[in-house]
């Protein structure tokens, strides 16, 4: 029940070699938080994906431009086709990728009916502008809300999905003549052709690893992470006068407020888009560094091994304990060990990237990995995302129908205080309460948080006693030297 399995671990390939390949090394059993961004595929040092995928990907919304533009009114002959060229199924095995922002297995994404008609209105309005570049289309998740970076990138997969079992066909050859070993690969049917790949042993339905170049990934959409914009503009003046005049201080967008104000302003007028898509265009040639992996959306797998490989955990389970108390007791002694782990073995340093605080998701993914190897020990179940009835968890502990569960937030999460408040209203509402264990780990700017926290504790008795408040101290520490001086 370990969690956090590698292809590289689980087939026994150096990651160096993977490295060297340029193929990305995914985690079987559970979504890494990047996708394909079609904007960085014609950049790829891979033919299959810069010159095979790009090109189909292209005819393919140069054909839906052409329909869209042909279209005279909503529900044309036109339209439907366009509309029908924009489905696509979450067909079986088409989430072998092992992308997406799930923590829930890994699961493709469908493009039904509805999405299409969205898609193709949002693309109508953009077209009827007078933008003339089918590249549009990749800008979609921009714009139109429920459309995210990962569907798009499930899209680009099922449209090219030719060129990139090509790509597998390649990069297994290769692997197996640089390691000496034999992956081995068997049928599967995708989208209607059959193709030689590698089964997911983690997949209870038998899917297929999928594998994807390292080079064509991205981690967030630039809306997101709106950063990155100003030093992109920095060498090219002209197109750097083009969004301050049509778009405005896009860089300094944060808030959904400024979000709808941004596209607003782009879908003002054909120059304005365009000059969007110019920016898109030119933002996305490099995508986010894997290797480096500065938000740890990999690298918390290598972390949880060795660290449980050296910290063993054994658990003395009191029997005369109510089943419940018994599943509360390990999760208690899973918390105080993590605890333990992060307050005097140094963990606490895995949570920065250049002393700047990574993302909490990297914390629950740790975390996740670490109490699942232990509770393997203790024959306790652990899935992420559940919900007990009384609002969503990160994580439920369980023994058959007995479950314990546990949040895990940092201290920059804003959201603190107001989702411990959420759980309180969501209980005051059950008629039943449950072991629930709210895990703070402060990395820095924790203010009066964990105050705030126990106040509301104090306040509520009987929430108390179900309701668990646990403060990690996860803050860097000045080395010994810096203390002496």
């Amino acid at each position: 029940m370990s969690f956090g399995k590698s292809f590289s671990k689980t087939f026994d390939i150096d990651q160096k070699i993977m490295r060297k390949i340029g193929v990305f090394d995914p985690t079987l059993d559970v979504d890494a938080k990047l996708f394909v961004n079609p904007f960085m595929v014609r950049h790829s040092k891979h033919p299959e994906f810069s010159e095979c995928a790009f090109e189909t990907y292209e005819q393919h919304f140069q054909k839906i431009y052409s329909l869209i533009l042909a279209s005279k009114q909503e529900g044309d002959k036109a339209w439907r086709a366009a509309t029908e060229r924009f489905q696509f199924s979450e067909s079986k095995g088409m989430g072998g990728t092992c992308l997406g922002y799930s923590k829930r297995g890994t699961d493709g994404h469908a493009f039904g009916p509805e999405k299409s008609k969205q898609s193709v209105r949002w693309a109508k309005e953009v077209i009827d502008l007078g933008v003339k570049d089918p590249e549009l289309f990749s800008a979609l998740p921009l714009f139109e809300d429920g459309i995210g970076v990962d569907l798009i990138s499930d899209m680009f997969i099922a449209i090219s999905i030719d060129c990139v079992a090509k790509f597998n066909s390649r990069v297994i050859g290769e692997l197996n003549t640089a390691t000496g070993g034999s992956l081995p690969t068997s049928k599967f049917r995708l989208r209607g052709s059959e193709y030689d790949l590698i089964q997911n042993p983690y997949s209870n339905a038998g899917a297929p690893i999928i594998l994807v170049a390292d080079d064509v990934l991205d981690h967030l959409p630039v809306m997101d992470d709106p950063r990155r914009i100003p030093e992109a503009l920095e060498s090219n003046s002209e197109l750097r006068e083009r969004v301050n005049e049509h778009i405005g201080t896009i860089f300094k967008t944060r808030t959904k407020k400024d979000k709808e104000h941004i596209k607003d302003r782009a879908l003002a007028s054909a120059t304005a888009f365009q000059s969007l898509l110019d920016l898109l265009r030119l933002m996305e040639t490099e995508g986010y560094d894997i290797h480096n992996d500065p938000d740890g959306l990999l690298v918390w797998r290598d972390i949880a091994e060795s660290t449980v490989a050296i910290h063993k955990l054994d658990f003395k389970v009191d029997s005369s304990l109510s089943k419940i108390d018994r599943v509360n007791s390990v999760v208690q002694r899973v918390i105080e060990q993590f605890q333990h782990l992060v307050e005097d073995c140094r963990l606490n340093r895995v949570f920065f990237h250049k002393e700047e605080p990574r993302h909490e998701s990297f914390a629950q993914m740790l975390f996740y990995a670490i109490a699942a190897s232990y509770c393997e020990v203790a024959d306790i179940g652990i899935s992420p995302e559940a919900d007990a009835g009384v609002g969503p968890v990160d994580f439920k502990f369980n023994n058959g129908f007995d479950s314990v569960l546990v949040e895990i937030k940092l201290s920059t999460n804003t959201q603190v205080v107001s989702g411990y408040k959420k759980q309180l209203g969501a209980y005051s509402k059950a008629e039943k309460s449950s072991k629930n264990h709210y895990v703070l780990i402060d990395v820095g700017k924790i203010g009066g948080k964990w105050d705030r926290l126990n106040k509301i504790r104090q306040e509520n008795s009987d929430f108390a006693k179900s309701h668990f408040l646990h403060l990690i101290d996860g803050t860097l520490k000045p080395s010994a030297s810096k203390r002496k001086s």
